[in-house]
Parts: C-alpha cells; sequence; structure tokens
C-alpha cells in the first residue's frame, strides 16, 4: 500500500464532479438504499468510478462491492488485481476478484467477446452471491462512441445503432454521458492513482482499432466528434423505444398468451407487417431485442418467408418458434425432464403443470366430456404400478371405442396437437401399459362395463386453476 499515495474520496469537490452527482441524483438517487456491484479494473475509468461512488454515498462502503477481474492477456495484469485489492482494503469496501484462462477460449470466439461475456457471467454471479442489486461499470461517451461504430462495422441495425444504455436491465452506466477528456480532468485535479493498460495501444484489437485509428484522427477535425456520435446514438435509442411501443401494442392485439406462458399469433396479421416488423415482435416475444446479429435476423426472415407447417426456429436463448397452420407459437423451450412418478389409490402429485389424483369412487359416475376427469375399472388395474410419465415414441394404446391400437404419435398428429404440447404429453400405465393418454382418452382395456364393481376416478387440474 506504501507504494500508492491514495486520496480521500470524501475530499473531491468541484464544479467537473457536482455536474457528475446531479447526474447521479437523476440516475441512481432514489436507488440509494440498494447495494451496487462496481466493475474496478484497476484503469482510469473505473478507478475514479469508485472514488466518485464513495464521496456520493459519503463514505458508506455497506452500499458497495467491487469486483475485479484479472483475464490475464497481459503479462503485468496481477499488478492491476493487486492494485485494486489494496483499494478495497483502504477504503473497506468487499472485493472479489476472479481470475480467467486465456486457454478456455472458446473456438472460433474472438478474445474482445469472451473477456466481455465472462466477465459479465462473473458479475451477475457475484450479484446474486451477495444479493446486490445493480451492477455499476465504468463506461463513458468515448465508449459509446466506440461501440457505434463497431456495431457498424459488424453490420448492425437499428438497435446496435443506439449503442449502449445507460440502465440496461440491472445494469447502470451513469458516466455514459462524460466524455473521456472530462473525467481525466478530475483524476489530474485530485492525483488518482490508476494502471495503465498496456494493451490499450494494441491495435490488433477492434475497439482499440478504432480508438486509435479511426477516433483520435478524426477529431483533430471535429472537436465534437464524441459528442456527435453520442447524440446519433440517442436519438437512435429514442427511435428504437418509439418502435417498440408499435410493435408492443401489435402483440397485445394480435397474440394469445396460454396458461403454459407461450404466445399464439396468427399469421394473417403478422404478415401484414413488413418483414423487419415481424422480426421485431418475435425479438420482443422471445427477449432478444438488440441480442441478434444480422445473420440472425436474415435467417428469421427466411423462416417466416418459407411459411412450411411444421419447421421450427430455435433461438440462441432457447426460445422455439413453431410454424403451426395459421398460427405462430412462441415459447421458451424447457428439455424434457427424463423422469416419472409412482402412484397408487389415494395419492395426489404434481407432473408436468398439473396436479394429479387417484381415488376409489362409491357414486356411480356422471360421465361428462371433461378429457381431464376419467373414471375406469379398478379391477382392471388391481395389483399393477401404476406410473405417470411422459410418453415415449413407439408408444401405443387403444383408444376408447376404437376396435384397434394406435400409436400415440399418430394419435396426436390426427388431434392437430402442437409440437409443444406434444413434448409435454404424459401417460399413465399400469404395469406399463397405457391406461390413459392424459387429458384426451382413456384406454378401451379399462373402461367401465356393466360387470364393473369398483370404480376409481383419475383426475387432473392445471395448476394455475387452483
Amino acid at each position: 500500500m506504501e507504494n500508492y499515495f491514495i486520496p480521500d474520496p470524501l475530499k473531491i469537490n468541484d464544479s467537473f464532479s457536482d455536474n457528475i452527482f446531479c447526474h447521479f441524483d437523476s440516475v441512481i438517487n432514489n436507488k440509494k438504499n440498494h447495494r451496487f456491484i462496481l466493475s474496478v479494473s484497476g484503469g482510469s475509468d473505473s478507478i475514479l468510478l469508485l472514488f466518485l461512488f464513495i464521496k456520493y454515498f459519503k463514505g458508506n462502503s455497506d452500499r458497495l462491492i467491487i469486483c475485479h477481474i484479472n483475464h490475464h492477456l497481459r503479462h503485468d495484469s496481477d499488478i492491476d488485481e493487486t492494485f485494486v485489492s489494496i483499494l478495497g482494503e483502504k477504503f473497506n469496501i468487499k472485493t472479489y476478484n476472479k481470475n480467467l484462462n486465456p486457454n478456455d477460449l472458446p473456438k472460433g470466439v474472438s478474445i474482445e467477446a469472451w473477456a466481455r461475456e465472462s466477465r459479465y457471467d462473473y458479475l451477475n454471479n457475484i450479484m446474486t452471491k451477495t444479493s446486490a442489486d445493480w451492477i455499476v461499470t465504468a463506461h463513458h461517451a468515448n465508449d459509446q462512441a466506440e461501440t457505434i461504430l463497431m456495431n457498424i462495422s459488424e453490420k448492425t441495425g437499428l438497435f446496435g445503432l443506439g449503442g449502449m444504455k445507460e440502465i440496461n436491465n440491472k445494469i447502470i452506466r451513469p458516466l455514459l454521458p462524460f466524455t473521456k477528456d472530462y473525467l481525466m480532468r478530475i483524476i489530474e485535479k485530485y492525483s488518482i492513482p490508476y494502471v495503465i493498460d498496456s494493451s490499450n495501444s494494441n491495435i490488433n484489437y477492434k475497439r482499440n482499432f478504432i480508438r486509435n485509428v479511426i477516433i483520435k484522427p478524426w477529431q483533430k477535425n471535429n472537436l465534437n466528434l464524441i459528442e456527435a456520435i453520442t447524440i446519433a446514438g440517442n436519438n437512435f435509442q429514442e427511435w428504437q423505444e418509439s418502435i417498440l411501443y408499435f410493435i408492443k401494442d401489435f402483440i397485445v392485439k394480435n397474440s394469445l398468451e396460454n396458461e403454459d406462458g407461450s404466445f399464439i399469433i396468427e399469421k394473417k396479421e403478422l404478415k401484414k407487417l413488413p418483414k423487419l416488423a415481424r422480426v421485431f415482435v418475435f425479438q420482443v416475444l422471445t427477449n432478444s431485442i438488440g441480442k441478434l446479429r444480422k445473420h440472425e435476423i436474415e435467417n428469421i426472415k427466411f423462416f417466416f418467408d418459407k411459411d412450411i407447417i411444421g419447421n421450427k426456429y430455435l433461438t440462441k436463448n432457447k426460445y422455439i418458434i413453431l410454424n403451426d397452420r395459421k398460427v405462430f407459437i412462441v415459447k421458451k423451450n424447457k428439455y424434457r425432464i427424463k423422469k416419472y412418478i409412482e402412484l397408487t389409490v389415494g395419492d395426489k402429485c404434481k407432473f408436468y403443470g398439473y396436479h394429479y389424483s387417484i381415488n376409489n369412487f362409491s357414486k356411480v359416475p356422471f360421465f361428462s366430456n371433461n378429457p381431464d376427469d376419467e373414471y375406469i375399472d379398478q379391477n382392471k388395474v388391481l395389483n399393477k404400478k401404476l406410473v405417470l410419465r411422459l410418453w415415449k415414441s413407439g408408444d401405443r394404446f387403444k383408444p376408447l371405442g376404437m376396435s384397434g391400437s394406435q400409436k400415440i404419435s399418430d394419435f396426436l398428429i390426427n388431434n392437430k396437437i402442437n409440437y409443444f404440447e406434444k413434448n409435454s404429453q404424459v401417460v399413465l400405465t399400469a404395469d406399463d401399459k397405457i391406461i390413459w393418454l392424459c387429458g384426451y382418452r382413456i384406454d378401451d382395456s379399462v373402461k367401465i362395463n356393466s360387470n364393473t364393481k369398483s370404480i376409481i376416478r383419475i383426475n387432473r387440474i392445471l395448476n394455475s386453476h387452483l
């Protein structure tokens, strides 16, 4: 610690910092009782962020958590980690350090993308571990300009042109309106120490190339370049909000949300929209606004244009879009869990979204058309092992009233059951023989007849109806 002169953050008091604190009031004032994870690299921007937050919270370290990620992309990166740990100890702020291994870089993924994703994964893990409320990063206006130009170089669409948002889910970027030069004035005035990242001059990294080869020479002819690009980004963000307003209004008026969380949209209504607007609809429904690359957007357009019934499109964040005759169905893809539940008469259980019960029934049953409420001959299943499970390929049963057996798959297809419902279809078996295709038909072998002496009632109720 003796190698660093560390000034007192509480002594920061000037017009430049006052402007930042006024902005903090508009961004985080109503969150003062929350806890904040500060992403601190050791560089000038994140160290200033740390000092400003200490000042803003009047030295109350209980509200703050420091996170440092050592990517080990430089031979001297341990210096950064040590420096950040010293500051955490000095200011009595809980500090978490994470060491990454560049050898874990997946094939085909850029170092920058790997570092960014690994960093946010760790920050989110710490937020869960500490029950913190927000992740705070030190991105500023120059970073925003670089991000927008990077997105343009990658053939971005409307959402990429807007750049980073100041508040996005649980991430806050409170320095985003301020330029690097503006922030450096505060750092230099108070001699705030920081570590210089030698890799910032390496133009093999795309962001460094844009910063050093494109923006800096350009600024010589346009002193207001950063401001101009960030204002353009803000304008695009307003366009985004306006378009999303109408897209969400379309969804409210033209879609149906099922009890299982899936959405149904009629094709004829969707086809009235421009092609890109159709993509926006599904980006909203699949929680992927601003997360799709150009080729992914083109793939979704092609999926709609091809319009083949039964086709499915799986998004990166595990949603499925199903082309189902006159509608499209959108649902979060939940992998089938390979499990089963054994039952005996008198039992109740929960299984794949339903409450099941199986009971003796002493009265003469009142037969209804409710396929979730069935009555069977108890003697036909006496002393047999009853099991609820998902149907599987090759399963057969003899539907009530039919003379021959039928594959479960054929029954579901003939009844036009969509992919999502098929994927979670449950059957009840007795010694491995299917006696109920739950919600549709019992097997003919367990039906009640004139010789029936005792009856079992099998019933299921959707969870949301309880």
